[in-house]
């Protein structure tokens, strides 16, 4: 018998088939309801775009702004006859990813900033999260009214970040706006340890158990007054601990504190809505490591005296903010806890010292307790615990987010500018939280060398040394990035900018007709400013200072950087607009 007779499906079977394909082809919908679900679905479309003009008729301004896709090629410099056939694909590349990344902010900022999303989404949010528990993207509810970051818990309860699969997909995971993260963070903390080795500085490893790992009870759910749970590492971590023992690298063991605080009874200790730690725990392990210190490491004696008195300071905690139920919170109220804030004998504010032996290097574990913009007080973070117990002063280099790589992108800059500053340093303390460890970019960070000679930076570039303040109109030239409001723990952003062509309004004629690079404030309190949306090519003006005078109440709130490494060895200005 032939093939095309016994391959063809049974009788019964070609009915069905059949009868799906005569039904499924002669459905039918009534005038009146085809009319009104079209009349439904053009409205859904067309009426948020129609509010959101009518009541903030310039929100849509950016996309006039935008510019096509020719002027784009010509600002990246893509000219056919210029530099042959790899340099123009290079300037299409970056201006293909100009023209993306200023889509994809737009299309932020609707979802974000529109009057209907700002107005419904927390209701909706806050119906979700009462009527069915339900947190965000970002959020997860646990039990007794506590909230966890889901990075924390990925990091926690996920596989462990040195497993070789998980390790190739995070080498690959980059896309067209963002080039993929370097995942193995042993070695970038090995060449960091052999970088300060050279210069005969100790390097302490102080990794920070993240929430879920501390305060594990509640993050399962359980409402109870009690906290049994010891520290719950990653799978991975115990790998990491003997492959730097190995290594040689110095680790201060902040899981065992935590261990023993549990044994104590002292939990918990987290804040309930927020991925910080507990100020009663941010002393313990100042205490602790402070001891590790003086055991490894000879200092100079003990000199400086602090004072300390303990505040009460209320707020709402990060993960609350992230849920985003409004002001109120609704549900989550501000959470209140008593610091130790630090004080010089003058009764002034804590501040780093730049010629001291001990230098911390951090994120805001370290700057939870010690930066204003995180809301929970100031004088009373990582460091100045760190200061009090040590009883000498403390030097500083932190920032808010990425951990992994940021706070040591700083050291190299500073050391590149200032390498006066660390000629005392004998101790670099490099405080992460372990999330990083599964999610932060490890790409390896060289320091400068010992005894390398001053950097050289562009020759039109204007220094603030010694500059008074001044009010200038520049061209902007490149800006770093800036996060989409809501999508970090932070609330506060600041952005560096590359000015050029200044003309000064009001000061010292020295910076005219020159470039410079300037940090200006894009985010405060999750609203973008409006110097997050300016662009390349626009006219600016802003009144200028030195970036030094600004910095011990500024340095550790979050930054986007500019990409050109040239000027990540300039001396920034503060600019105002």
């Amino acid at each position: 018998m032939s093939g095309d007779v016994t391959d063809r499906p049974p009788r019964a079977e070609r009915q069905r088939i059949a009868q799906a394909r005569a039904e499924a082809g002669v459905t039918a919908v009534a005038p009146f309801v085809a009319r009104a679900l079209a009349a439904t679905f053009v409205a859904a479309l067309v009426l948020p775009h129609a509010g959101q003009l009518v009541s903030e008729p310039g929100f849509y301004r950016d996309l006039a702004a935008t510019p096509p896709p020719a002027a784009a090629l010509r600002a990246a410099g893509a000219d056919p006859a210029a530099g042959g056939a790899r340099a123009l694909i290079a300037r299409v590349t970056a201006a293909n990813r100009t023209l993306l990344a200023r889509a994809r902010a737009i299309e932020d900022r609707l979802a974000d900033d529109s009057v209907i999303g700002r107005r419904i989404r927390p209701v909706v949010q806050g119906a979700l999260t009462r009527w069915f528990g339900a947190g965000t993207a970002q959020v997860e509810l646990g039990g007794g009214g506590w909230l966890f970051y889901r990075a924390d818990l990925d990091h926690a309860t996920g596989p462990g970040f040195l497993e070789p699969r998980i390790l190739r997909r995070r080498a690959s995971a980059g896309d067209t706006l963002t080039a993929a993260r370097a995942p193995d963070p042993r070695p970038a903390l090995t060449a960091l340890h052999a970088q300060l080795a050279a210069r005969g500085i100790r390097l302490m490893l102080a990794p920070v158990p993240v929430k879920p790992s501390a305060d594990a009870d509640r993050a399962g759910g359980n409402g109870g007054g009690e906290f049994r749970s010891a520290v719950v590492p990653n799978l991975s971590w115990p790998t990491l601990e003997r492959d730097l023992d190995a290594a040689g690298v110095t680790r201060f063991d902040v899981h065992a504190t935590l261990a023993a605080l549990h044994a104590e009874g002292r939990a918990p200790l987290y804040l309930a809505t927020d991925t910080h730690w507990r100020p009663a725990t941010v002393q313990r392990v100042a205490a602790d490591l402070a001891r590790f210190i003086e055991q490894s490491v000879t200092l100079a004696p003990r000199a400086d005296a602090y004072e300390t008195r303990d505040v009460e300071v209320a707020n709402i905690g990060d993960t609350a903010r992230l849920l985003d139920l409004g002001p109120s919170g609704r549900g989550y109220p501000p959470e209140t806890v008593t610091l130790r804030r630090v004080e010089t004998p003058a009764a002034a504010p804590w501040r780093p010292s730049r010629d001291a032996e001990v230098l911390l290097l951090g994120d805001s574990f370290t700057n939870v307790y010690a930066l204003d913009a995180l809301g929970w007080g100031v004088s009373a973070g990582l460091a100045e615990q760190l200061s009090v117990e040590l009883g000498r002063p403390v030097d500083r280099i932190a920032q808010n987010d990425q951990g992994a790589v940021a706070p040591r992108r700083l050291l190299a800059a500073a050391m590149a500018r200032e390498p006066q500053r660390f000629a005392r340093t004998r101790v670099v303390v490099y405080q992460f939280a372990t999330r990083e460890l599964s999610q932060g970019d490890w790409a390896i960070v060289n320091l400068p060398p010992p005894g390398a000679p001053p950097p050289v930076r562009p020759p039109d570039l204007w220094s603030p040394d010694g500059a008074e303040r001044t009010t200038v109109e520049a061209t902007l030239v490149a800006a770093g990035s800036v996060p989409r409001p809501g999508s970090v723990p932070y609330r506060d952003h600041i952005v560096a900018l590359h000015l050029t062509a200044i003309e000064i309004v009001e000061g010292p004629a020295a910076g005219a007709g020159r470039d410079a690079v300037v940090y200006v404030r894009s985010m405060i309190d999750n609203e973008l400013t409006p110097a997050a949306a300016w662009q390349p090519g626009d006219r600016v003006r802003l009144a200028i200072e030195a970036w030094a005078n600004v910095a011990p109440d500024l340095d550790g709130i979050n930054r986007g950087e500019l990409t050109d490494p040239s000027l990540l060895l300039a001396l920034p200005w503060w600019g105002v607009p």
